[in-house]
């Protein structure tokens, strides 16, 4: 029995062995094509070790390099804080935390990179590349929120000059309704508008009395009366109503 188990345990440890020759044969050809410059192959390799050994820093840390380079930032990201977690000591872990705020800066998340690199800093507070991102970040930070902050007093600005506009269009409608200066009273009963130039003006000779008629009237009235009579005549046979219709 106890021999069984012995020669289990050595399957198991050869096993084991096995393995992590592999795991470090795939993170060296890894890094062999990292430096080639070949990233999609480099990639290709510490992807591979990493389904090997999901918990270790390397792997991790040197695939999220891969990608970065590839610029698939947020894929480097999530390689990045699995080897932050997975670091065992203070460099380890302040080279995930530096990286991982570089491709926060990718994606233009400056906020978040400026608090990586500060917590990077707390890991190395000695590296001046670091640092000098961090400063970068807030920097950048800051001018974001500036541009932020100009945008909106510009889009105030254009908003009150619109306001402002409508103000001056509303003004210009209501002097229009009456021309010339009129008063409303004006305009209803004709005067000073052009109301009275667009109706329809009557047809002469629409209700002309007939000239037969006309003259037997005329007849039977004195003469210093005819003249009279014929500006009346000549009145009523053209007061037709006039149409309240416009022309236009």
């Amino acid at each position: 029995m106890k021999l069984i188990l012995s020669l289990l345990f050595f399957v198991i440890l050869g096993q084991f062995a096995l393995a992590q020759e592999a795991y470090k044969t795939l993170v060296y050809e890894g890094n062999r094509q990292f430096d080639k410059k070949n990233y999609d192959a480099s990639s290709s390799k510490f992807l591979e070790a990493a389904k090997l050994d999901d918990k270790t820093f390397d792997a991790h840390y040197n695939l999220g390099n891969a990608l970065y380079k590839k610029k698939m930032y947020d894929e480097a990201k999530a390689e990045f804080q699995k080897a932050e977690q997975y670091a065992k000591n203070k460099n380890d872990k302040a080279a995930a935390q530096y990286n991982l705020g570089n491709a926060m800066m990718q994606t233009q998340k400056m906020e978040d990179a400026a608090n990586m690199y500060k917590k990077a800093l707390k890991n190395d507070p000695y590296n001046e590349s670091i640092r000098k991102n961090y400063e970068i970040a807030k920097l950048k930070e800051k001018e974001k929120d500036n541009k932020k902050d100009q945008k909106q007093d510009n889009k105030g600005a254009d908003q009150k000059d619109k306001n402002k506009q409508g103000g001056q269009d509303n003004k210009g409608d209501q002097k229009g309704d009456q021309p010339n200066g009129d008063s409303k009273d004006k305009q209803e009963n004709g005067e000073g508008s052009d109301d009275k130039q667009s109706t329809q003006q009557p047809k002469e000779g629409g209700n002309k009395i007939p000239k037969d008629i006309e003259n037997a009237i005329l007849n039977k009235v004195q003469d210093r009366e005819k003249e009279t009579a014929r500006r009346i005549l000549n009145k009523n046979a053209n007061s037709i109503p006039q149409s309240n219709e416009k022309d236009w």
